[in-house]
């Protein structure tokens, strides 16, 4: 097993897989709006954590940059839809946190620019993002099975997709590694920068803008099926994703 990522995964109480013995993970939608819905409050606790250890890992941040409870949060949560990936334990009341997306959404209670539209604002000053429009951002997924690790990064975009298609959202940006960027479209995932990589100050990291193109993105999930995943109204669906390895997503 590999130790260093084992320690950068939170362990926390949890009764989402109580009433699911037959499921080894769940993704949900935990928050909206800096508001933790359906008392999802220990898996909200843990994504924040699995941010904090995920970012001082890489470097991209430094311990006097966490919060006072250790945890990775900024203000443009307080405007985001936060996603969860749990994994069972062998105790069924605890679950580990191995994925984490949320998506900034720009909206008539908070208008100002998405963080993509503040690094690179010669992409648009001219032309800001319309109301409506969302960044995925905090994508990680973190597992010490490589290849379980490449494969929760789907689920997490499938509903994220869910979400935005049934809010009536986008378009849908992000800020990538040129390396994630390759990744995704290899798994399928519609991405094309629309500028060069550059160094990033604020977050210590080299990363492209992206948009998601969702027409194509809706086609391929209804191509190849969305293992029922679907949390656009809060709470969890469950799954193994085996028929998503052997389908050839991962």
């Amino acid at each position: 097993m590999n130790q260093e990522k084992t320690r950068l995964i939170p362990v926390i109480e949890s009764k989402v897989f109580l009433d699911h013995p037959e499921a080894k993970f769940a993704i949900g939608h935990i928050a909206i709006g800096g508001v933790v819905i359906n008392g999802y409050d220990k898996e909200f606790e843990g994504v924040a954590q699995l941010r904090a250890n995920t970012y001082l890992d890489s470097g991209f941040i430094r311990n006097d940059e966490l919060d006072d409870h250790g945890t990775e949060l900024d203000d443009n949560d307080n405007r985001s839809a936060h996603i969860a990936m749990l994994e069972r334990t062998a105790i069924d009341s605890m679950a580990r946190v191995v994925g984490n997306m949320r998506l900034v959404i720009k909206d008539n209670k908070n208008s100002s620019p998405l963080p993509v539209e503040s690094y690179y604002p010669e992409l648009f000053s001219d032309k800001p993002l319309p109301i409506g429009s969302v960044e995925v951002s905090r994508l990680i997924a973190r597992h010490e099975d490589a290849g379980l690790q490449s494969l929760l990064k789907w689920p997490l975009f499938i509903a994220g997709y869910k979400y935005v298609e049934h809010h009536d959202l986008g378009p849908a940006y992000g800020l990538l590694s040129p390396a994630l960027t390759r990744h995704l479209r290899m798994q399928q995932i519609p991405v094309s920068a629309v500028a060069d990589a550059k160094y990033i100050e604020a977050i210590n990291a080299n990363k492209q803008p992206v948009v998601i193109n969702l027409p194509i993105f809706k086609k391929v999930i209804n191509l190849v099926g969305d293992q029922g995943i679907d949390v656009s109204s809060g709470g969890f669906s469950y799954a193994n994703f085996t028929d998503v390895e052997e389908d050839g997503i991962s």
